[in-house]
C-alpha cells in the first residue's frame, strides 16, 4: 500500500498547487464561486490520480526485467540469424528468459493493471541497450549466467541485486525515470520498498503478492481526501490558531511550504484521531527538510511544539486508541 508519508507529500503538493492557482481564493467555505469550486474539485481529482499513479509506476518497474528480457530475445534472434553467430552472446541474451520468476512478475503486473494504465516500456526502448550493458558489468550477473536453470532462490537473489544496483549505482537510470514520470523522485522510497517486499514474498509456484491498489474507500485515498479537503476548508481558522502562539504573526513572511505543512499538521492533530501527535510532528518535520527552505525545520518544529502544548491544554486534541494520547 502507499505509505502515509507519500500521501502527506502528495497532499502538500496539491495544496500548494491549489493555493498558487487560486491566489485570490476565499478559503471561507462555502463561499467558493463556481470557477473556484471547479478548480478545487479538479485539484482533488488530480491528487487522487497521483496516488493511483504511484501504484501504477510500482507495477511498471516490477515489469522491467520481463520487458528487458523481451528486448534481449530480439537481440538473440538477430545474433542467431548471422552467418557466424556468437554462441556466448546468444546464451547471455537468454539469461532473463531462463528465469520463471521474471515471467511470474509479468503475469502479476498484467493481472493487476487498472484500466487507463498510462506507463509503457516501449517509450523507453532506446534505453534498453544501455540497461543491458550495465548488466554485463555486474559480477552477480556473470555468476548466475553459469546456471542453465537457476533455482528459485537464486532468481530472487538475482532480481533483488538487479534492482538494488539500478537504484543505488545508476544515477542515469534515476534521471531516465524522472524524465519519464515526474513523480518518481517523490515515489522512489515507496516504490523500491514495495518491489523488495514483492520479490521477497514471491513463491516458487508463481504466486506473486503484489501491493494492493488504492481504491475508493481505501486508507490511502481516504487519508488524502481528508488532508486536502479539511486543510483547505480550515485554512483561515488554522492561521488564526497559529497567530495566537506566534509573536509578530504575518503569514506573508512565512514560507508558503512552511505554512502549508503547519496547516496539514493541524489537520492531523484535530481530525485524525488514530495518528499519534508525535508521529505527525516527526513525519512533517522530515517532509519539511526535503520540501522547504534549509532553515524551515527549526521554525516549523517550534511552532508545532507550541501548538501541541496549547491545544492539548485546551482539550482540542483527542486521540482514540490505547497509547495514542500524548501527555
Amino acid at each position: 500500500m502507499i505509505s502515509r508519508r507519500l500521501v502527506r507529500i502528495k497532499a502538500l503538493q496539491s495544496l500548494y498547487s491549489f493555493q498558487q492557482g487560486e491566489s485570490t481564493i476565499d478559503y471561507t467555505w462555502p463561499n467558493l464561486n463556481p470557477r473556484q469550486k471547479a478548480y478545487f474539485d479538479d485539484t482533488l481529482s488530480n491528487l487522487l490520480e497521483s496516488i493511483q499513479q504511484s501504484h501504477d509506476f510500482y507495477l511498471f518497474l516490477l515489469d522491467f526485467p520481463y520487458q528487458l528480457s523481451q528486448y534481449l530475445l530480439e537481440e538473440q534472434a538477430l545474433e542467431k540469424s548471422k552467418f557466424y553467430p556468437d554462441q556466448a552472446k546468444i546464451r547471455r541474451f537468454g539469461l532473463l528468459d531462463r528465469m520463471p520468476l521474471v515471467k511470474y512478475l509479468h503475469r502479476a503486473v498484467t493481472d493487476n493493471q487498472r484500466k487507463g494504465f498510462a506507463f509503457d516500456w516501449s517509450q523507453l526502448a532506446t534505453q534498453f541497450d544501455s540497461f543491458y550493458q550495465w548488466m554485463l558489468e555486474w559480477e552477480f550477473v556473470k555468476d548466475i549466467d553459469f546456471f542453465e536453470q537457476p533455482t528459485f532462490e537464486q532468481q530472487q537473489s538475482f532480481l533483488e541485486e538487479f534492482y538494488a544496483n539500478l537504484f543505488e549505482t545508476k544515477e542515469s537510470f534515476f534521471d531516465t525515470l524522472n524524465d519519464y514520470y515526474p513523480g518518481w523522485s517523490d515515489d522512489e522510497l515507496y516504490t523500491t520498498r514495495e518491489i523488495e517486499k514483492t520479490l521477497q514474498a514471491a513463491q516458487s509456484n508463481g504466486v506473486i503478492p503484489v501491493a494492493s491498489s488504492p481504491t475508493v474507500g481505501s486508507e490511502e485515498i481516504e487519508m488524502a481526501k481528508q488532508l486536502f479537503i479539511t486543510t483547505a476548508k480550515n485554512s483561515l481558522a488554522y492561521e488564526s490558531q497559529v497567530s495566537e502562539i506566534s509573536d509578530n504573526w504575518d503569514p506573508s513572511r512565512i514560507a508558503v511550504m512552511d505554512l502549508l505543512i503547519i496547516k496539514l499538521t493541524l489537520t492531523e492533530f484535530l481530525h485524525c484521531p488514530t495518528i499519534p501527535v508525535k508521529v505527525t510532528i516527526n513525519e512533517y518535520l522530515e517532509i519539511t527538510k526535503n520540501y522547504s527552505t534549509p532553515n524551515s525545520s527549526r521554525f516549523v518544529n517550534g511552532v508545532l511544539d507550541k501548538l501541541r502544548i496549547v491545544m492539548e491544554e485546551q482539550g482540542l486534541i483527542t486521540k482514540s486508541g490505547r497509547g495514542l494520547r500524548d501527555k
